[in-house]
């Protein structure tokens, strides 16, 4: 019997057959719907599916079930009270959008006394656009921890939580009704936090984008980060951060760019932490942190631009401008491996005094250290890469070197310490055992770096500079803060001064992205040697 038998006389059949293909075909494709609210002339009782027939509250939109391609929209120019906390399950093709619609100014979500303005849980393939978003305080009333407010709140429970961008939001007065025990200037914190995103461990837990968002004054954190992969962070604006600005935790393949952080340990408001780096991964693998600036950073401890927390690997930080941080420009903690400061300008970091208002480490230029976590042994850090950084400090302060001896493997290479104050060598904060003088640390590699003067290098570094420069590079404004102000004008001293960066003895990876770059801080490209420091002359 041929094919065309089996279906002699059932033409009937072939059609229920064929449609029934067809229905399932289009249920695959969900018919996405919009559902508006208005907070003034909206109504629960509507089915939210006109501008005219607006939902009012955002409890009432959290309880609907919404799918693939729904739009949830809020009226431009309205404030609505409360947190809007859903389940949502997009795809690649019709993610759900939850944003705006009308004229004037993003609709206000005014949070005070919920745990966030938008909490998504076990969700995936949503957009979170075009809201401004505020939670100063408030008694609690959702069941939530008095001690937690957020902005927007990704978080993974029980089931998979991915493919979530956070775009173009305006978030401020971040905090929770209750303080808690903290490390800040003060015994306490009030832990508000702009935007979170928080997996469980497992892989699906991936694909993050925190985008074009302006935040201030939180209480500690601007962008938080924990267990979960693929990540970009950029082009966000933070000012008055009470605490670190981004901070990731256990995080791997993450990218931030295009970023400007301005006083990250803030102390603008009393609750604040007033501790803080402008970023600080910890226990995370391939990151980039790259063309961000970072202004401003206070704090008794760390508060630098950009300092690598322990247990990393692979953390490239490079073509950032990093200015008046009092913590400092390069510090970088125990266990990680791999990691990198090049094409960088600082500017007047590493300003504070250890004792002094409080401090309880130095400022530093460049600090490695051991610190693994309270009571456990020194450990490395490994194979760490600083080169091609342009670093002025102004008369009249003082810059600190910090070596830690557990450091295993520390290259120096082609950087322009220009440098007019004092300068010491000084004891690692966090290793109180060790004697003021130690030896060489093990495979430490320094050559070609420029030095304002002689004395710009303490003598009993534990690293010994194989071809160092002394003079002024001439740069166009020393002591202004734009990149442009350091291009050096010295070509005699600085151009092609450079080497080729070369593996550490012991070291076959380098830098997983390359340690050869073709491009230096302001785009040129690098042709012939290196020049010294963060700008090639022209």
């Amino acid at each position: 019997m041929t094919p065309g038998h089996l279906f002699a006389g059932r033409s009937g059949g072939v059609t229920i057959l064929l449609n029934l293909a067809c229905v399932l075909i289009l249920a695959s494709h969900t018919r996405a719907e919009t559902f508006h609210l208005d907070s003034e002339n909206g109504n629960d009782t509507h089915d939210g599916r006109s501008t005219r027939k607006a939902w009012k509250t955002l409890s009432h939109a959290g309880n609907q079930t919404f799918q693939p391609g729904d739009e949830i929209l809020l009226k431009r120019g309205s404030r609505f009270a409360g947190g809007l906390s859903l389940r949502l399950h997009g795809t690649a093709q019709q993610p759900i959008v939850i944003g705006s619609y009308g004229e004037g100014a993003p609709p206000v979500i005014d949070s005070r006394g919920c745990i966030a303005g938008v909490r998504l849980q076990d969700s995936r393939h949503v957009i979170v656009k075009n809201l401004h978003i505020t939670a100063n305080g408030g008694k609690t009333t959702d069941g939530s921890d008095p001690g937690l407010r957020f902005g927007v709140y990704v978080q993974a429970t029980h089931g998979e939580t991915s493919h979530v961008t956070i775009d173009n939001l305006d978030i401020h007065g971040i905090y929770p009704e209750v303080a808690r025990e903290h490390e800040g200037r003060n015994p306490t914190t009030f832990l508000g936090t702009a935007i979170a995103i928080e997996g469980n461990g497992e892989p699906s837990n991936s694909r993050f984008t925190v985008r074009n968002c302006r935040i201030t004054n939180t209480g500690f954190k601007a962008i938080s980060l924990s267990q979960v992969r693929h990540v970009e962070v950029l082009d966000n604006h933070m000012t008055d951060i009470g605490g670190p600005a981004i901070q990731p935790g256990r995080v791997d393949d993450l990218v931030v760019r295009g970023n400007t952080v301005i006083r990250s340990g803030s102390s603008l408001d009393p609750r604040m932490h007033q501790r803080g780096s402008g970023i600080w991964p910890w226990t995370c693998k391939r990151v980039l942190i790259e063309k961000n600036t970072f202004m401003h950073a206070r704090g008794a401890g760390d508060s630098c631009g950009i300092h690598i927390d322990y247990n990393c690997s692979d953390v490239v930080v490079q073509y950032n401008l990093s200015i008046d941080n009092e913590g400092g420009f390069a510090e970088i903690l125990g266990n990680n491996h791999n990691c990198a400061y090049r094409y960088n300008i600082s500017v007047n970091d590493g300003f504070r005094v250890k004792r002094l208002n409080g401090a309880f480490q130095e400022g530093k230029i460049l600090m490695t250290s051991g610190y693994v976590g309270k009571h456990r042994n020194k450990d490395g850090p490994y194979n760490t890469y600083i080169y091609n950084n342009t670093i002025f400090v102004r008369e009249g302060g003082r810059s600190c070197f910090s070596i830690a001896p557990s450091t295993e493997g520390l290259l120096v290479a082609n950087n322009i310490f220009h440098v007019l104050g004092e300068t010491l060598n000084v004891l690692d904060d966090q290793d109180k055992r060790r004697d003021e003088r130690m030896d060489l640390i093990r495979r430490s590699f320094a050559s070609n770096n420029l030095y304002a003067t002689a004395g710009v290098r303490p003598p009993d570094l534990p690293f010994k500079d194989l071809r160092a420069f002394l003079g002024d590079p001439d740069f166009l404004n020393p002591g202004g803060i734009t990149a442009a102000d350091y291009i050096p004008r010295n070509a005699a001293l600085v151009k092609d001064a450079g080497i080729e960066i070369p593996h550490l003895p012991g070291d076959p990876k380098g830098l997983a992205i390359g340690l050869q770059v073709d491009k230096d801080f302001l785009g040129n490209p690098i042709t012939g040697k290196p020049d010294l420091g963060a700008i090639e002359i022209q």
